[in-house]
């Protein structure tokens, strides 16, 4: 989370999660928080879990994992953490500025700087 607050280039408001542990304990305890949940309040960010057993409401999130895994895990090997975390930043510079039909052929960095753009007129 503290990665993904320092790289986006804007507020985040709410972040929306499965209700897997890593990110929620609701199903085994109702008063214990996760640490993930923690650290939202801290941070003063919403959470947002989809339904149990509906994969398809995190569609966008499944497909991001199918293609790393069909792009970059498939591919590469890693000696240790130092060099999988290499490995996936090209990986990630790489996958950011592919251009992409649903985005009606712009890339996710075009995209985003477009709406950055939009916004700073505004």
């Amino acid at each position: 989370m503290k990665m993904l607050l320092k790289e986006f280039p804007f507020k985040i408001k709410t972040v929306q999660t499965d209700n897997g542990r890593e990110f929620t304990y609701k199903y085994q305890s109702s008063e214990v928080k996760s640490p993930f949940e923690i650290e939202l309040n801290k941070l003063g960010i919403n959470h947002k879990l989809i339904p149990p057993r509906t994969p398809w409401h995190n569609g966008k999130v499944e497909r991001s994992h199918r293609n790393d895994q069909r792009y970059f895990y498939d591919w590469e090997t890693f000696k240790n953490i130092e060099e999988l975390n290499t490995k996936l930043k090209g990986h990630l510079e790489w996958s950011n500025n592919k251009t992409m039909r649903t985005l009606e052929y712009k890339s996710p960095m075009q995209l985003l700087s477009e709406k950055l753009e939009l916004k700073s007129i505004h």
